[in-house]
């Protein structure tokens, strides 16, 4: 009866059902064959797997695709909603003991979270198709299992276990040192095709997941790949697939950006993966994170004393690069009440830690100055600003407060900066966020307060003045005033609140 009743949902919920199924069995079952009555299958198991050490062929290394020979992840899809995830395999070592056992170290990518894994491939079966036994040439089929063991710490990790396939092409099976065309595709583009499960470890669920190089077999990702031949990757899943910004986005949706591939069927639209973009990403190097101290670096560049740097900040903007603020103490005392702050701002190669862009500013300038009013926080803004078109944009929110509670008193500033070129531009400086100050009677006898509010709200708006979008700005401004409810109780209530607009344009050096 549960058997039933199980075979019933999935029906109902086949989405669903589907998406979460290992196909991995299923997609060893029915891999290509050539069947003719030409050619001829021959077992080449010992010959590739047991004498040669194919561990170059899990390096995602593709010449024609890459000139430098870099690595290029490895893509898939993670789950009902295809995520996209990508694998790196940093070392491949064969081991000693077993011929076709291969352990793994690397690092994978999903939803922003990147993880370090361990792991194995285990390769159980070469066969070669030739056309005619006195033809060298042949495509050859490499079989086996995987598993990778993510990092127990790591956000939204798991296992990663399943099947493997390897298909290349070789001019010549029967060369004692048989070497494969590394730039051929075949199956679907699964060069490098692994199919399978994640096995999630806080969650106890299970995500189906399919991966490998340039496409993935359609049978198993029919909603993401809508189209015939190379990879069309559906628009309902595709945003999280390119690192575009949200007004370039509309227009690629929109059919407003003409230098972009838009595929059509009858039914849905799907970006073309000949895109160079998907199978060339800009200088992907995210799995090369962390290898050094970024903090550090910039320090030493800036030639900085470590001992007078009290803000240290990072954020990581994009594969490549990392945005670094630094506050750095002026005079030759640290004061914990009374002290000021020079402010470094570092855009710097994520890998190698050098600086590509680099701003300062003195106390004066930046206003990171904390005395009667200190500064209780800096940080950097988590909303993303278009400002213009093809300028990275971020901002830096700075809090200050007193400990005064006769005269309390909170306020929150934002500046925004631009990257262009090798520059970095404050296009808003200290504009007011929140502001909180007044006086207030501190006796439990009386009811007495009256302090001023502020509140601004920032909108992007479409309007462009000198390359750069209007910013329109929300004004509300109140009176708190305490007051004797009905039941006797100090409450504070606002009056007098005005709202107005405000209009801020870019002059070609700043918001005005």
């Amino acid at each position: 009866m549960n058997k039933i009743f199980f075979i019933l949902a999935c029906v109902i919920l086949s989405d669903f059902c589907c998406a979460q199924e290992d196909y991995s069995k299923d997609w060893m079952r029915n891999g290509r064959e050539y069947n003719s009555n030409n050619g001829s299958f021959i077992d080449v198991t010992k010959k590739i797997l047991y004498k040669k050490n194919i561990s170059y062929l899990l390096r995602g290394r593709y010449p024609d695709y890459n000139s430098k020979n870099e690595i290029i992840p490895l893509y898939g899809l993670l789950g009902d909603e295809f995520n996209k995830i990508e694998f790196v395999f940093s070392e491949v070592r064969k081991s000693e003991k077993q011929n076709s056992l291969y352990k793994l170290k690397g690092k994978t990518k999903c939803n922003g979270n990147i993880n370090d894994f361990t792991g194995e491939v285990i390769f159980n079966k070469a066969t070669a198709s030739i056309s005619e036994k006195s033809e060298p040439s042949a495509k050859v089929t490499i079989t086996g299992t995987y598993k990778l063991i993510e990092n127990t710490s790591g956000r939204e990790s798991g296992i990663y276990v399943g099947q493997l396939k390897i298909i290349l092409f070789t001019q010549n099976i029967y060369d004692s040192d048989v070497l494969f065309d590394m730039d051929m595709t075949y199956e679907d583009g699964a060069v490098r095709g692994f199919v399978g499960v994640k096995k999630s470890y806080k969650k106890n669920t299970s995500q189906s997941c399919i991966w490998g190089f340039t496409r993935f077999p359609h049978k198993y990702a029919k909603k993401f790949d809508i189209g015939d031949g190379e990879q069309v990757i559906n628009l309902k899943y595709a945003k999280s697939w390119f690192s575009y910004s949200d007004a370039k986005w509309d227009s690629i949706v929109n059919e407003k950006y003409k230098n972009f591939y838009l595929h059509s069927t009858n039914k849905d639209k799907g970006i073309h993966t000949s895109n160079e973009g998907y199978i060339k990403p800009e200088d992907v190097t995210w799995y090369k994170l962390n290898s050094i101290n970024i903090e550090k670096a910039v320090i030493q560049q800036l030639q900085l004393k470590a001992t007078k740097v009290e803000v240290k900040l990072q954020k990581q903007l994009s594969n490549n690069e990392t945005l670094v603020i630094l506050g750095e103490v002026e005079g030759a005392i640290f004061d914990a009440d009374d002290y000021r702050l020079t402010s470094h701002i570092v855009i710097v190669n994520s890998v190698t830690g050098k600086i590509k862009n680099y701003f300062s500013e003195n106390s004066k300038g930046s206003g990171w100055i904390s005395n009667v009013e200190f500064i209780d926080d800096i940080l950097i803004d988590s909303k993303k600003y278009e400002l213009s078109e093809g300028r990275l944009t971020f901002g830096i929110i700075t809090s200050f407060k007193t400990s005064s509670q006769s005269n309390p008193y909170r306020s929150t500033y934002l500046s925004l900066y631009t990257k262009e070129g090798n520059k970095l531009n404050k296009v808003l400086d200290n504009i007011v966020l929140d502001r909180y100050s007044g006086e207030a009677t501190v006796n439990i006898n009386v009811c007495h307060s009256n302090i001023k509010t502020e509140k601004n709200e920032l909108v992007v708006r479409k309007s462009v003045t000198n390359g750069y979008h209007d910013i329109l700005v929300k004004k509300r401004q109140c009176n708190l005033i305490s007051e004797i409810n009905s039941k006797g109780d100090c409450n504070q209530i606002e009056k007098g609140c005005e709202k107005k607009v405000v209009i801020l344009k870019y002059n070609t050096e700043e918001y005005k």
